[in-house]
């Protein structure tokens, strides 16, 4: 692991994006993670009874992808001026200059995206391997054109429930990525 700073140019204006970059080295650290997160989980619903598994930490889930990918996690952005600048996406593509935002599933349940997220590209880190949760996953690109116009209720699409300030969700897996039949760009196992 390690922080660099990324300067990029938006409307004439200087950020400094703060960003965390990976490599093949840094899965030791996912792999004590992702077995700490299972531990957690047994204690959860075993002895405490709890009713579902804690999610996977994003901090997790943005890494893996980051690593995959080649991208740096957003850790937070210096902006020189005026301009506003949203942060609300989760990781950067160097190499086609893109704010990335990764969902992570280990269930079959939805994501949420939140009301103001930005993003150019989503990728979808699935970890579900039909309730076998061992470290296996898939990541998935998945086109903004499927993404807007999912249903989220039966009069609402996801962009309706975002010009409206709410938190869409659904299930990626089912709603988009099994209908449309995308292939996984990656797949690994931690």
């Amino acid at each position: 692991m390690k922080k660099i700073i990324h300067k990029i140019k938006k409307a004439h204006t200087e950020i400094s994006l703060n960003l965390m970059t990976f490599d093949k080295k840094d899965k030791k650290v996912f792999r004590r993670t992702f077995n700490l997160w299972k531990q957690l989980n047994k204690i959860v619903t075993i002895k405490l009874k709890g009713t579902r598994n804690l999610n996977l930490p994003d901090a997790l889930s943005e890494s893996i992808v980051c690593q995959e990918l080649g991208f740096g996690k957003l850790l937070g952005a210096n902006v020189k001026g005026s301009y506003k600048y949203s942060t609300s996406y989760d990781a950067f593509d160097f190499e086609k200059n893109k704010r990335i935002q990764v969902k992570c599933s280990t269930s079959t349940g939805p994501s949420s995206f939140g009301p103001k997220s930005v993003w150019d590209d989503i990728y979808f880190l699935d970890m579900w391997n039909n309730g076998n949760i061992d470290g296996s996953y898939k990541i998935y690109h998945i086109p903004d054109k499927y993404i807007y116009n999912t249903k989220v209720n039966k009069n609402q699409k996801m962009s309706d429930q975002q010009d409206q300030s709410r938190r869409p969700r659904f299930d990626l897996r089912s709603q988009i990525i099994i209908p449309n039949k995308i292939v996984p760009a990656v797949e690994g196992k931690i």
